[in-house]
């Protein structure tokens, strides 16, 4: 179903944070291929990320991007994914559980792969390999008029300018609701572009995202 008007992207992030391990005495191929030690299956600390889950959650959202061809489908629903945070503080292993569309749920993999700096977990104080649970939700809201169709297919369609226009307005709730959201996806598809002016405000966007609820 194509969409004409604007819809408001949101990510809610609820973080279901629940050990399991692989079971048995097998190794599971890292992203690297790379073989790794089996996860703990209940460790005495379980891993933490600087700032806590809120920190988190920030992190996801501002590093997301709604895919295009999802975006004008109204794709949405939820991803879960699932990874290891290693005796390092890294993460490996990344693989969705439950899938939402091909394009989301390779957006989901991108992102928590870039995820690193956790305090892993211990058993009897010494650091080892834990497996996560993360559920990712994509939700598009209601459609909101309050932006031109003309200038809004112009940003649909790639022209550079009007995303940079499109996301100025969000970015500012300049005649639309403050939605830094929103913004970020089309100041980041001007930015591609090589539109100077949306990268360094996809900057300040990314910076407000990650910092909003602190």
């Amino acid at each position: 179903m194509k969409t004409s008007l604007l819809k408001s992207v949101a990510v809610a992030l609820v973080l279901s944070l629940a050990t399991n391990a692989w079971g048995g005495n097998d190794r599971s191929p890292a992203n690297n291929g790379i073989p790794t030690e089996q996860s703990a299956d209940r460790p005495d600390v379980m891993p933490q990320y600087p700032g806590g889950i809120e920190a988190l959650m920030n992190y996801i959202t501002s590093e997301i991007d709604y895919p295009d061809d999802a975006f004008r489908n109204g794709l949405q629903g939820t991803c879960l994914v699932q990874f290891v945070v290693t005796k390092t503080g890294h993460v490996d292993q990344v693989k969705v559980l439950r899938s939402i569309s091909p394009e989301l749920d390779a957006e989901v993999v991108r992102v928590c792969s870039m995820i690193g700096n956790f305090e892993p977990g211990q058993v009897a104080g010494k650091p080892v390999n834990v497996s996560l649970a993360l559920p990712v939700k994509f939700k598009l809201e209601s459609n909101i008029p309050y932006i031109s169709e003309e200038l809004l297919n112009r940003a649909n369609n790639g022209d550079m300018e009007a995303q940079y226009l499109v996301g100025y307005s969000f970015y500012h709730g300049d005649g639309v609701p403050l939605d830094w959201l929103v913004a970020k996806h089309y100041l980041s598809k001007a930015a591609a572009q090589g539109h100077e002016e949306a990268r360094e405000l996809l900057k300040k966007t990314k910076q407000y995202l990650r910092n909003e609820l602190d």
